[in-house]
């Protein structure tokens, strides 16, 4: 009976979700919220963008719902330390960047806002999560790397699907993760992390190759802000080789694309749509699907690797996916040299 309660409840969730993403794309329409292409977009038409504001409105209601089932004991969870500010944080960053979706925000500006609202959101995460290093250390590596999470996960959405199949991946092996650990029921991040799930398994039927809806920075922002927070769960709890094992791709595309940026004197942040992933899909004429579909399958292999690692605890596999990823970007430069 509890079981059927639980698929139920899924299955609504996901109508609700095709519902208001469904109905944000032609209200869109209406208000003009639009992407419109320039010489180096990856589309041709205008589309609806912003939809990520319905990312931060779903993760309103799933934060309240539990909240709620926890104060009146239909679930016994476990919250972070002043999880208040994961809603505050998620409704701040996704409505500055919904504004930058529709009307345009400088650059210092946002950079300023994820600083500001990564510092915040650090007491979620516990005091000696660096055991070696001093304190104040730890903590500027932490909003560091938090802040640069974040940006990594807007970079990386450029192409149809391509974040959302990234991001989806990395849920579902940080939901594995806490299944292994036989707490996961309790856990307010397990009902978060699945049902955010379940936001991008539909936005990605609107995403995928070729897309009718982008989330913009407004869902990009904010799904960089949840994987930033999962990371650092992952370490605090002494899982930093399912840490390294998921990002692995993401930071060595995104870090190898800045540097080169840098050496030819450039600004990290300059919009040049020179990723490895990107630079692919001009090759081969924006053949969207074949980034996904690569993205996909590299993913499924990264995936089979984690849960070895869990299984039967061999953290030194996280150098495989390190590998895995070195060779995704091969394969991404070899495109664009046959393609020439």
């Amino acid at each position: 009976m509890q079981n059927l309660i639980y698929i139920s409840i899924t299955v609504v969730f996901l109508l609700v979700c095709f519902f208001m993403i469904s109905n944000y794309k032609i209200l869109a329409l209406k208000l003009n919220f639009l992407d419109t292409p320039d010489e180096l977009s990856n589309h041709k038409n205008k589309l609806p963008t912003g939809v990520g504001i319905i990312f931060v409105f779903l993760i309103c209601i799933i934060y309240l719902c539990l909240l709620a089932f926890s104060e009146t004991k239909v679930l016994n969870l476990n919250f972070p330390n002043r999880h208040y500010l994961f809603l505050l944080s998620i409704i701040s960053l996704g409505i500055i960047s919904f504004i930058d979706d529709i009307k345009s925000v400088h650059f210092l500006y946002r950079f300023l806002a994820h600083i500001v609202f990564v510092m915040a959101s650090t007491p979620l995460l516990s005091n000696d999560m660096i055991y070696p290093i001093p304190e104040k250390l730890s903590l500027m590596i932490v909003i560091f790397l938090w802040v640069y999470i974040i940006n990594i996960f807007n970079f990386l959405d450029g192409s149809n699907g391509y974040l959302s199949i990234n991001a989806i991946f990395i849920f579902i092996c940080y939901l594995i993760t806490l299944i292994s650990s036989k707490i996961f029921l309790a856990e307010f991040n397990f009902y978060m992390i699945f049902f955010t799930t379940l936001i991008l398994t539909v936005y990605l039927y609107f995403n995928y190759p070729n897309a009718s809806v982008f989330c913009g920075d407004s869902g990009s922002i904010i799904i960089g802000y949840i994987i930033g927070y999962i990371f650092f769960d992952l370490v605090n709890n002494g899982y930093w080789h399912i840490a390294i094992a998921i990002l692995s791709y993401p930071i060595l595309d995104v870090t190898l694309t800045i540097l080169n940026k840098m050496k030819n004197g450039n600004y990290p942040w300059e919009r040049l749509f020179d990723y490895f992933f990107l630079r692919a899909l001009n090759a081969i004429n924006k053949d969207h699907k074949l980034i996904f579909n690569t993205s996909l399958i590299f993913n499924l292999i990264n995936l089979i690797i984690i849960v070895s690692m869990l299984a039967f605890n061999l953290r030194w596999l996280c150098l495989l996916s390190l590998v895995l990823a070195f060779i995704k970007i091969f394969y991404f430069n070899n495109l664009v040299k046959n393609n020439k």
